[in-house]
């Protein structure tokens, strides 16, 4: 068993108790129309994200209270991919009106191929995995790749099934590496008075390996090795467990680019 200070109200919403599914909404929009207006509640988003919030949320080696997805759609053409972040802070999942925006974006035309990549400050819960599956269902030229920060309670039986159940369907999960955060920086990050035009946070790579290794677990369904607890400050401490030579094999394929 282990603690995550700061995270329970961000993600309260894990349950799987909701009103409907990421799909239900889209038949719903698709039935009455998309309301231009709409927002979803505690959801901000955009297209450039400041500094700051970046550097905060997506540093692995602390556990923030919110949870950010930064995406971009590319088509199979010369089109100018497409770039959007959200934010959730509680209420509706990030992960929800990320799929509800992907379907506003596309509606014009379901069956255009396309591929999205995803950078999410939290890995998605069994709950908002299943929901991925689901529309991916209905979107079969889409094709969805996810780099996420830090896992979100990675040691729940249904949130690790939901990764596995992700990967098994040909979406790609993996943790996010130096390159991919200096790409967030040039892409997704507001470069006004930026000092540096790459961001090579180098002092990440022991949490980068952790939670790769972690991942990996979860992908070869074998049992996890990462623990993570809180000190008497309610600092993070991360903890490796080792146990069998699966795990070790992990470890190997797990190190960082």
């Amino acid at each position: 068993m282990f603690l995550l200070s700061g995270i329970e109200s961000e993600r309260e919403k894990h349950t799987p108790v909701k009103q409907d599914t990421a799909w239900e909404a889209v038949v719903k929009a698709m039935a009455t129309g998309w309301n231009r207006g709409h927002v979803s509640r505690d959801i901000t988003q955009g297209w450039k994200i400041c500094q700051e919030d970046f550097v905060e949320n997506y540093d692995p080696s602390v556990l923030p209270s919110v949870t950010y997805l930064l995406y971009e759609i590319t088509w199979n053409s010369r089109r100018r991919p497409w770039q959007r972040w959200i934010c959730s802070a509680g209420g509706e999942h990030a992960e929800t009106y990320f799929l509800e925006d992907v379907y506003r974006k596309l509606r014009s035309n379901p069956f255009v191929h396309c591929s999205i990549t995803c950078y999410i400050s939290w890995s998605p819960c069994g709950y908002c995995c299943q929901e991925i599956i689901d529309f991916l269902e209905k979107m079969p030229n889409l094709s969805l790749v996810i780099y996420v920060s830090r896992l979100y309670w990675h040691q729940v039986e249904n949130n690790r099934n939901g990764l596995w159940n992700l990967e098994n369907i040909g979406v790609s999960i993996q943790v996010m590496d130096l390159p991919d955060y200096s790409y967030c920086w040039r892409t997704f990050v507001y470069d006004e008075d930026k000092d540096e035009d790459d961001y090579w946070p180098s002092h990440f790579a022991p949490w980068i390996m952790l939670y790769s290794l972690e991942l990996q677990s979860i992908l070869q369904n074998i049992p996890s090795c990462l623990e993570i607890s809180t000190d008497e400050n309610q600092t993070p401490v991360f903890s490796l467990c080792v146990e069998d030579d699966q795990q070790k094999r992990a470890l190997t394929s797990a190190n960082p680019r």
